[in-house]
């Protein structure tokens, strides 16, 4: 049992591009003890971090921490504890602040090693039956994913419990046992307790099936989003907008199937079935001279001239920038990226970045002549809400550049300078798409 166990957890991490670290979420329960051990046993321990995130939720959280640390002390392995404080004692919370935790310490190219199993995967299976999922959610908890700016990854999705059990007790491993685990109050510990151990009398073998049939429904539902991607490449525009006269001739479920797929590639969320039909009736719907906007948490969904927009809910005012350097700089409302370029801008020596207020003009190259700043905006298709605080490089009052869109004469180069763009929170969601 040991042997086989560790060769699977090998095999699938031989799967992975090799990453820059290797970070062990370890709560201290059976799993993440198992994960903790397998790690060490396979990982190189100068590139691994033990992680474990106290919630403050429980009396023994503080002693949960000393556990979690001691067992990668024992290890020899680095570990650091992070405080979460959930906004509520609801599992929901609990998961929210967690990841926000793992989030906080992951940098460029780290791998985040979670340790969820298959007996997870059927509860949640089960569990998004129960609500109605559709595909999407019957797929159940994916192998992986990007988090921040690396990967999340649940090597022993695969395994069932009872094979954790044994290798921990082979290995002669303690674990913390969550009390709460035993309160049937909550959704999923009711399934866990009262409702899986009757399936599985009845029923023998129902984990295994069940693990089987998640991954059939994941893999019917990559092959779903390659098609749509496929799609979707054809119905977005330079803007990331998702224009809407191009799908007219589709039928009504292809289009709420690509119109979840596009705001579930630009911002992560799963429109649910109301949501998708307050899109169509606010949105889509909406007489052809509107400019309708709908909020779904964080977003922002508008349609302007026939296309939607996914945006972000704006927070506070955006922001200049007194000096330019090559790279990524984030401004509040979006980013601006300056990369080295044959053609272009040909310095960035005394410019700075300011934010359009009204009657700006410029010369843009190869234009013959001068112009306003909101005529280009305008023939760029630049839509209302972006284009009141789209930036402009500037020297001393002179506009140098309008990211995105033009360098003004005098300021351009073929001889190698600087490509300046604009990317605010509606149009750097567009990077999320690998379609484009």
């Amino acid at each position: 049992m040991s042997a086989a166990i560790e060769k699977r957890f090998k095999a699938q991490l031989q799967q992975m591009l090799e990453p820059k670290r290797w970070l062990i979420g370890h709560s201290g329960g059976l799993d993440s003890q198992v994960l903790l051990h397998l790690a060490n046993k396979t990982l190189p321990p100068d590139r691994l971090l033990v992680l474990h995130v106290n919630h403050h939720l429980q009396q023994s959280a503080d002693s949960w921490a000393a556990f979690s640390a001691n067992q990668a002390k024992q290890l020899g392995l680095k570990h650091i504890s992070l405080d979460a404080f959930p906004e509520s004692c609801s599992e929901d919370a609990a998961r929210r602040a967690r990841y926000e935790a793992f989030k906080s310490i992951m940098t460029n190219g780290d791998c985040l090693l979670l340790g969820h199993h298959g007996d997870d995967q059927v509860e949640t299976l089960l569990f998004r039956l129960l609500r109605g999922a559709g595909l999407k959610g019957l797929s159940g908890i994916p192998k992986n994913r990007d988090l921040e700016s690396g990967m999340l990854y649940r090597p022993l999705l695969g395994m069932l419990r009872q094979e954790l059990e044994a290798y921990a007790e082979q290995h002669g491993l303690q674990w913390i046992d969550d009390p709460s685990n035993q309160s049937d109050r909550y959704d999923r510990n009711f399934l866990r307790l009262n409702v899986l151990p009757v399936l599985e009398k009845r029923w023998p073998g129902f984990r295994q099936r069940g693990l089987a049939t998640a991954e059939q429904l994941g893999a019917s539902q990559r092959l779903l989003a390659e098609y749509l991607d496929r799609d979707l490449s054809a119905l977005i525009g330079s803007l990331g907008e998702l224009q809407l006269t191009q799908m007219a001739g589709f039928s009504e479920e292809r289009q709420h199937h690509l119109l979840r797929r596009w705001v579930e590639l630009g911002s992560g969320l799963l429109l649910n079935q109301p949501q998708l039909l307050e899109i169509q009736k606010t949105l889509i719907d909406a007489r052809a001279d509107a400019q309708p906007q709908l909020r779904l948490g964080g977003l922002v969904i508008r349609r302007y001239q026939q296309a939607l927009y996914l945006t972000e809910r704006q927070t506070g005012e955006p922001l200049n920038l007194s000096e330019l350097s090559p790279g990524e700089h984030k401004l509040g409302d979006g980013y601006l990226l300056v990369e080295p370029s044959e053609v272009g801008l040909k310095t960035l020596d005394g410019i700075c970045l300011e934010r359009r207020k009204s009657g700006e003009r410029c010369r843009p190259v190869g234009r013959g002549g001068s112009c306003t700043v909101k005529k280009l905006l305008q023939e760029a298709g630049i839509p209302p809400w972006l284009k009141a605080h789209w930036p402009l490089l500037k020297s001393g009052d002179e506009v140098v550049a309008v990211p995105g869109i033009c360098v003004c004469e005098n300021w351009d180069t073929k001889s190698g300078g600087f490509n300046v763009s604009w990317h605010s929170f509606a149009l750097s969601r567009t990077r999320s798409f690998g379609i484009l």
